[in-house]
């Protein structure tokens, strides 16, 4: 949906009125970037405890950082694993825990998956319609990421190869 399209959408169904709206819906129409950036001033504006507001957004921040090695495994591929870290760690951290929309998660996953194959040689085929569906049920189901012990329990074999890679990316 079309930035524009999906601000004036929220205008409607929140009865929102005023200068400062007017002035979101500009800065939206201009770029991406000056819509986020008013948009957040708009919320900014709108947050009645900045104290709670910031809470929220420090108790989202610990959660990304609390996933950071994600990022280290999605930059470096892996030699194995790739389809049981999509389906459990790295669609749900895009989506859940870092809020992109399907289409920006399926580009990072196109890239972990390129990056396992140019550094690992791990090139078999994941279909695209297969991370489609993952990031669909995992946004639906709200399904959050498993953590380094969840798969030390659950996979050990994929657990040591993530471990092998933090590692590397950590000296």
């Amino acid at each position: 949906m079309p930035i524009i399209k999906l601000v004036n959408n929220m205008k409607n169904e929140h009865k929102i009125e005023g200068s400062i709206w007017n002035w979101v819906i500009i800065e939206c129409t201009r770029n991406l970037e000056k819509c986020r950036e008013a948009i957040k001033k708009y919320l900014d504006s709108m947050c009645p405890d900045k104290s709670m507001c910031i809470d929220i957004i420090d108790k989202q921040r610990s959660k990304v950082s609390m996933y950071k090695w994600v990022d280290a495994l999605i930059k470096s591929g892996v030699p194995d694993g790739r389809a049981r870290l999509i389906l459990y760690v790295i669609s749900r951290y895009l989506v859940n825990i870092k809020k992109m929309d399907i289409n920006e998660a399926e580009l990072v996953i196109e890239e972990f998956i390129d990056n396992s194959c140019r550094n690992y040689n791990d090139c078999s085929k994941i279909y695209k319609s297969w991370i489609r569906n993952v990031l669909r049920r995992v946004r639906d189901g709200g399904w959050m990421p498993w953590s380094l012990d969840r798969i030390k329990k659950e996979d050990p074999d994929l657990h040591n190869i993530i471990n092998n890679i933090i590692n590397r990316s950590n000296k």
